[in-house]
């Protein structure tokens, strides 16, 4: 049996009936929606009629049992004040355009669904087995998937909540982070994602769908209802410009922006830079990146000049970076530090042929990133985003930033 299993309609239309089209097109038989109806998007009433259309079978999220309530806001599990901001702009906007008879709906939902689907145990959350707003991270241990596996019997489980999708199989059992429907994945592409899992007795089979749909479309609705531009921006670029404080390192560097720009002044007194600049790349949203900022400056440093190679340049120039310094050659600045003196330099990344490394100046330790066995290094791109991992981690751990949200099972 072939079933497809979406999250975060999002109040998306147009995304929401690209999935239906999609999934059946795809040859599923059953299609499920893990809730969070309504947020994000203009038109959260129009998402009820195209499941009672297409028979989708709907669990509630946070944002459908706030709604139902009228509650005070999403329940989306956020403790940073911008997330929270941000949050409560658009639960406001949803709670005043769902019809009563959606919301009473709604409310009829249950919050999980376990089924047996051709021999194969399922069981559909919204957040994880452990709780309705959990945020289940690809990047959590190994302990932490156990735990929340263990909470769960079924032979697969499906979540969403994250709005990013992954698989993981752990043993004979799969879990799998569906994404969310209503907004692309914070990887600069427009498309959404649903999966698509293929069940056996005891067993199944899942992967990660990309679906095109009209954003353009859904972004002339956001904008014609006054959303706010930080909303349109994503639907229109692919990238995030809310929800990061909620982001793990990992999750975290692999979008163009890190930071709010309400958290800038306190991450620059933080790391003893209280005077220098970090200019916002675009006004109109609330975000900004660590590429080329006082954390980690845009260039590229090499250990030999027959590292320098058209190959590198044209990976460089993708990546945004067009000052490539020859270590050695040059002096590297070496007199600012991530958070006092004690602390490590503020990164410049460097390649060796060992590998990629945090600063010229350290060429001697070992490299962050080494070279693989037969030479080769990762890209520019892999090896940047790397790094602001590595700089976001270290922020965490001295307290400059709040660290990443998610439950942990009891």
């Amino acid at each position: 049996m072939r079933i497809a299993v979406c999250g975060g309609a999002y109040s998306n239309p147009y995304a929401f009936n690209a999935f239906i089209q999609d999934a059946r097109r795809h040859g599923a038989e059953y299609l499920y929606c893990l809730g969070d109806l309504g947020g994000y998007g203009a038109e959260p009433d129009a998402i009820w009629p195209l499941l009672r259309e297409h028979d989708v079978h709907c669990i509630a999220g946070n944002y459908d049992v706030a709604i139902a309530q009228a509650g005070p806001d999403c329940g989306c599990g956020y403790r940073d004040p911008r997330d929270n901001e941000y949050a409560q702009i658009m639960y406001d906007y949803t709670l005043k355009h769902t019809s009563r008879d959606f919301a009473d709906w709604m409310a009829r939902l249950a919050t999980e669904r376990q089924e047996t689907l051709d021999g194969c145990t399922v069981h559909f959350v919204h957040g994880s087995p452990a709780g309705l707003n959990d945020f289940w991270w690809e990047s959590l241990s190994e302990q932490e998937h156990t735990e929340r596996m263990a909470v769960s019997e079924a032979d697969v489980i499906f979540c969403t909540h994250s709005g990013l999708p992954w698989t993981r199989r752990m043993g004979r059992r799969l879990a799998v982070n569906v994404g969310v429907i209503g907004r692309p994945p914070n990887d600069g592409g427009l498309d959404v994602r649903y999966a698509l899992a293929d069940l056996t007795p005891g067993g199944a089979t899942a992967r990660i769908i990309s679906l095109p749909y009209d954003w353009r479309a859904q972004a002339q609705s956001m904008r014609s209802a006054g959303l706010p531009e930080a909303f349109v921006r994503t639907t229109e670029t692919g990238w995030w410009t809310t929800c990061l404080e909620v982001l793990p390192a990992a999750e975290r560097s692999r979008g163009h922006y890190h930071v709010y720009d309400s958290s800038v002044p306190s991450l620059l007194e933080a790391c003893s830079q209280p005077e220098s600049e970090w200019p916002a790349e675009d006004p109109d949203i609330p975000v900004r990146t660590l590429y080329g900022s006082p954390l980690l400056p845009d260039r590229l440093w090499v250990a030999e000049p027959t590292l320098a190679s058209d190959t590198l340049y044209e990976q460089a120039r993708v990546a945004g970076i067009t000052c490539i310094l020859a270590a050695g050659d040059t002096p590297a600045p070496s007199d600012r530090h991530l958070g006092g003196s004690a602390e490590p330099m503020v990164p410049e990344l460097t390649l060796s042929r060992a590998g990629w490394h945090w600063h010229p100046a350290l060429l001697d330790a070992p490299p962050f990133l080494p070279a693989g066995a037969n030479g080769t290094c990762v890209s520019v791109r892999t090896a940047r985003q790397a790094l602001v991992q590595e700089v976001l981690q270290h922020l965490h751990r001295i307290g400059a930033m709040a660290p990443p949200r998610y439950c942990v099972p009891s």
